[in-house]
């Protein structure tokens, strides 16, 4: 009997450290073949039959669906360019420059609170404004450069309007973008995320 109670034990142990790893990986780990550019995280295969399954489980959580190949990269950003966690209660500044790209997007989500770290239904905008921008509305400096101000506040100029607390992760979507494959990807210059005032 005793041996059968240790079995018992020891299997309950091994799916218990086999489900928080995997969790851990799925909520952490930015998946196989994930390319960084600053706070800027892609899975340039994440459609493909080579992918692997942490990113899948992730896609599956998230409710989202990968841009193919031919069609565009997503790019998500969980945390400011200094690696402070993005958080509703802060004011940011998205500014620079995007890769090539016919057109993009950038949109607010709520991170999930299944302690996946996914990405849930997108941040409520804040009155008057939208919690998403499409790059052919935006304001931009003479050399192509933009600023977007993240707040809950009015700002002139291009004015991404968020409300709520806690954490959220920006993704910012390149279509019919001659990046997709891996060649180049390392060396993009991707829009810095700065934190400006938080609420208390």
């Amino acid at each position: 009997m005793r041996l059968v109670l240790t079995i018992l034990a020891i299997a309950l142990v091994g799916i218990a450290l086999g489900g928080l790893s995997a969790t851990y990986t799925i909520s952490r780990v930015s998946g196989v073949g994930a390319i960084e550019a600053g706070p800027w995280t892609a899975i340039p295969f994440s459609d493909t039959s080579d992918v692997d399954p942490y990113t899948v489980a992730r896609s599956v959580i998230d409710g989202s669906v990968p841009l193919g190949a031919t069609e565009g990269l997503s790019f998500s950003a969980t945390s400011d360019s200094d690696g402070r966690e993005l958080d509703l209660a802060c004011e940011y500044v998205i500014e620079g420059s995007t890769p090539p790209a016919r057109l993009w997007t950038l949109v607010s989500y709520q991170l999930s609170g299944n302690g996946s770290g996914g990405a849930g239904e997108p941040v409520t905008p804040a009155a008057g404004g939208i919690s998403a921008l499409y790059s052919g509305e935006l304001l931009r400096f003479p050399d192509g450069t933009f600023r977007i101000d993240l707040a809950g506040r009015p700002r002139p100029g291009n004015w991404l309007a968020v409300t709520g607390k806690g954490p959220f992760r920006l993704t910012l979507r390149l279509y019919d973008t001659p990046i997709t494959g891996n060649s180049g990807i390392n060396a993009l210059l991707m829009p810095s995320i700065r934190r400006g005032e938080c609420l208390s």
